[in-house]
């Protein structure tokens, strides 16, 4: 089933959680008031309310990973990738993003819309949301290097400090572990602050302590 870019739904919709997937992950959903939250799947943690997430950080061996096996074509609508020794689940990948980085395509980003299995150091594929097709050819070799990152609204975790990744949002009611909800990004939200709060300053991650902002404003 497939959603608009942007939902519009009820204040009630962004206390919804649960163990079944009913939306992608990081689908947009905007309230009537102009709040915009993202549907996250939580980590293997118990989530806690009003506190700052971050995405998972990235995976090393899946970082900077050489295209081994298969060159790049222009056209194609799959990619094979080799990571370092961490195993990938199937689908694991799925809403997340290839990068590409060598001399003759430096910075191509391909959006993933699904991914077969390695147990680790062994090659995979991986394939292109519908309609996106392989823009430059790349061919093998070390230097021509591909970086697999999952979706940032995947198995978020609370925000160390300083964060790690990218922040994601803040969930106003708990989400348990592994399951799904909505992570408030923008309006009037509730979070845990780490120092004196400044009217009408920017919002910053706290480098002081975990899972908390300072400075707060969120808009």
């Amino acid at each position: 089933m497939s959603f608009p870019a942007t939902l519009y739904g009820a204040e009630k919709d962004t206390y919804e959680t649960g163990t079944f997937q009913q939306y992608p992950i990081g689908q947009k959903l905007v309230t009537p008031d102009g709040s915009i939250f993202r549907y996250v799947e939580m980590g293997a943690t118990l989530g806690v309310a009003n506190n700052l997430y971050q995405a998972q950080v990235p995976t090393a061996n899946w970082v900077k990973q050489d295209l081994a096996t298969t060159a790049m074509a222009v056209g194609d609508t799959t990619i094979t990738f080799t990571p370092g020794a961490t195993a990938v689940a199937a689908d694991e990948l799925a809403g997340g993003t290839l990068l590409v980085e060598s001399a003759a395509d430096l910075g191509h980003i391909y959006h993933i819309k699904s991914n077969t299995v390695s147990a680790g150091s062994v090659a995979l594929i991986i394939t292109l949301e519908d309609g996106v097709t392989v823009q430059v050819a790349v061919p093998t070799g070390a230097a021509r290097d591909l970086t697999a990152l999952k979706n940032p609204w995947k198995d978020i975790i609370i925000h160390p400090s300083p964060p790690t990744s990218i922040v994601v949002g803040i969930p106003r009611v708990v989400i348990a572990a592994n399951a799904y909800g909505w992570v408030q990004t923008q309006g009037v939200a509730s979070c845990l602050v780490n120092g004196v709060p400044v009217i009408n300053e920017l919002v910053a991650p706290s480098n002081a302590a975990a899972f908390e902002l300072c400075d707060i404003r969120i808009g």
